[in-house]
């Protein structure tokens, strides 16, 4: 990626102290984390956070059990803290924000077990602006040959009367619930408000050779919202071996998580991709018929509608978990994996020779089987090809196997110059910033299940905190349960470089309603992003930034209400037009009207059941002297 940075480091090491405390504090002082080791008793290692001088965790377990070896939790010793600061930011290929901010205060404290086989462990705190992050580190030792973790024994010991927005399954509804209420298996991000309405994202960075992890309830000292991470499997390791980072999102109110996530490409690598030219986010719609003539007839909406991909999607190769199915041979089958014989053909080599043609690239859908058998072999021959990126479907996640195969996986297609949007379980943990052809992921419950209202207003606070969501958001099927303008907006409230629209439509009158016009216009990265209002589960506004340009999206839950936009997030003393859809009295059609607005502007706009409100904001004249 390209990179902007301003660098202060301060390392200083510490020598081994009698402290039985030690604490980091974020550059702006108002997040604290303080690592303690028991005086007394069985001297456990725990960890404490503090948010703007309020209590979030509690002292909160850390360690690991180990298979056929003894715990690693409890009779440390410090030998050692270092200490160091970064200050700098980073200018991403693509992303809700030009620039992203990178600072942070780093402990690490060096541990050793006063009882044999005094095994040694390193945790690294971090304390940034946005939030805190901590991982594991196993140094080199005698003490410690290849081991199995069992167990990763981290816990989040809330205070008294959190609430977190439970989900399980990776594309499953959200439900608010008491802290220690959580089952099994809980899945991250996790987000909580404290009763000291401190709103929280847990979640993973960072992730490479390590499983994935869910929360689950107890675990700790006591039952009283404690819960504590759950590995999907076991991990193996030796000396150097590091885990991936626990991290923490934290702010006032629900929309600083969202406005916050980049956090999590924080916690990961910079970029790798030395080239980068040839990934371009984009808008994408799907072709369900598969044939060399409907997909002509999408490339020619998709020149003029302003969407940049056709997808080819599941069944062009034969069925996607047949073991005779090969994804570089076409074989055309229907949704039963049943053949076609009056199929009137599929040439993907005219489909790309005539999408080239007209400014629109080609996707392929891969299923994981087709992907575990023949990725070295396809990737290479679909750049042949001149296909623009893959969306690899139901790959498995989770294990530490897994894990890092798919890395592997994105790390192939940026040798082949393909973009990935990996469908299904994966979620991400920001290997974006590592490889930018990573552009998307689903990991959401979302456009194909028909999720109401309800819902659509909970992600931006929970899902969306760590980043990216394929939703696929749909217009024109029957099955939608909202209002016009609710789909409308979508897209500008749901962050995603590869947004894939109008899923499982075909083309109709439905596709040249006016209102469509902002989508052929709206943007998929930006350069700024700042979420106005909202509560989860109740309603969401969000203004994004692109150029000199805005767009801003809200939505309400089954509730109707009338929300107050303040534009004061315009820069002072330029002009604009702004174009603004709404549903009309019935829920019909949407109205569309035109004014001229500026940093003094307050929009009044009364929202329907389920309903929404979209804006176009273009710059009509710039005072380059006014800062935004």
């Amino acid at each position: 990626m390209i990179k902007k940075f301003l660098y202060l480091l301060m390392p200083v090491i510490i020598p081994a102290a009698l402290a039985a405390q030690t604490e980091v504090v974020s550059p702006d002082k108002q997040i604290r984390i303080v690592c303690n080791i028991d005086t007394v008793g069985d001297k456990q290692v725990t960890y404490e956070v503090f948010y703007k001088g309020k209590q979030f965790l509690l002292p909160s377990p850390m360690g690991f059990q180990f298979s056929g070896g003894p715990i690693l939790q409890s009779f440390f010793k410090i030998t050692g803290v270092k200490k160091q600061a970064h200050r700098g930011s980073w200018k991403p290929v693509y992303g809700e924000k030009e620039v992203y901010p990178e600072n942070y205060n780093e402990i690490t404290i060096a541990l050793v077990e006063k009882i044999l086989p005094q095994r040694q462990l390193n945790i690294v705190f971090r304390a940034y602006d946005e939030g805190i992050a901590f991982r594991y580190e196993f140094p080199q030792q005698a003490a410690t040959k290849p081991f199995t973790i069992q167990r990763e024994m981290t816990g989040f010991q809330f205070t008294p009367g959190a609430m977190v927005w439970e989900e399980y399954g990776h594309e499953g509804l959200y439900n608010k619930v008491p802290a220690p209420e959580i089952k099994f298996n809980c899945e991250l991000p996790l987000t909580v408000i404290s009763a000291d309405s401190i709103y929280a994202a847990i979640a993973e960075g960072g992730v490479s050779n390590y499983p994935k992890a869910y929360v689950q309830k107890g675990g700790g000292r006591t039952n009283n919202g404690m819960i504590s991470i759950s590995l999907r499997g076991e991990a193996k390791g030796a000396g150097g071996y590091v885990t991936n980072w626990r991290m923490i999102t934290m702010g006032d109110r629900p929309g600083d998580l969202l406005e916050k996530n980049y956090l999590l490409l924080n916690l990961n690598k910079p970029g790798v991709i030395k080239e980068t030219g040839w990934i371009k986010p984009g808008k994408a719609m799907r072709d369900n018929q598969l044939s060399t003539i409907n997909s002509k007839k999408l490339i020619d909406y998709a020149q003029v509608h302003g969407i940049n991909y056709i997808i080819l999607d599941a069944n062009w190769y034969g069925p996607p978990n047949g073991e005779d199915s090969d994804p570089s041979k076409i074989n055309v089958v229907d949704g039963k994996g049943k053949s076609m014989p009056n199929h009137p053909g599929l040439d993907i080599k005219e489909i790309v020779a005539y999408g080239k043609s007209k400014g629109v690239g080609i996707f392929l859908y891969v299923n994981r089987q087709g992907l575990e058998r023949y990725m070295d072999r396809i990737f290479p021959l679909y750049e042949s090809w001149g296909i623009k990126g893959i969306k690899p479907g139901f790959v498995n996640v989770g294990t530490q196997e897994w894990q890092q195969w798919t890395e592997d996986l994105v790390r192939k297609a940026a040798q082949h110059h393909l973009m990935v949007d990996i469908h299904d379980a994966y979620r991400p943990t920001g290997l974006s910033r590592t490889y930018p052809n990573l552009i998307t992921q689903e990991g959401v419950h979302g456009n194909e299940q028909s999720p109401d209202a309800d819902h659509n207003t909970k992600l931006p606070f929970v899902r969306f905190t760590i980043g990216a969501a394929d939703y696929t958001p749909g217009y024109c099927r029957s099955n939608l349960k909202n209002t016009w303008t609710h789909r409308l907006a979508l897209p500008i409230l749901y962050y995603s470089p590869g947004q894939f629209l109008f899923w499982n439509e075909t083309l109709g009158e439905c596709h040249e309603r006016p209102e469509l016009a902002l989508w052929r216009e709206v943007p998929v990265t930006w350069d700024d992003t700042k979420v106005l209002q909202g509560e989860i589960g109740e309603y969401a506004v969000i203004a994004r930034r692109k150029g000199n340009d805005w767009y801003v999206g809200g939505i309400t839950n089954h509730e109707s209400r009338t929300i107050t936009i303040n534009c004061s997030f315009l820069k002072p003393g330029a002009s604009y037009e702004a174009t603004i859809y709404t549903d009309d009295a019935n829920a019909q059609n949407v109205n569309i009207a035109q004014r001229k607005v500026d940093a003094s502007t307050v929009l009044i706009c009364p929202l329907l059941a389920s309903g929404g409100v979209a804006i176009q904001i273009k710059a009509t004249s710039i005072n380059n002297n006014q800062s935004r």
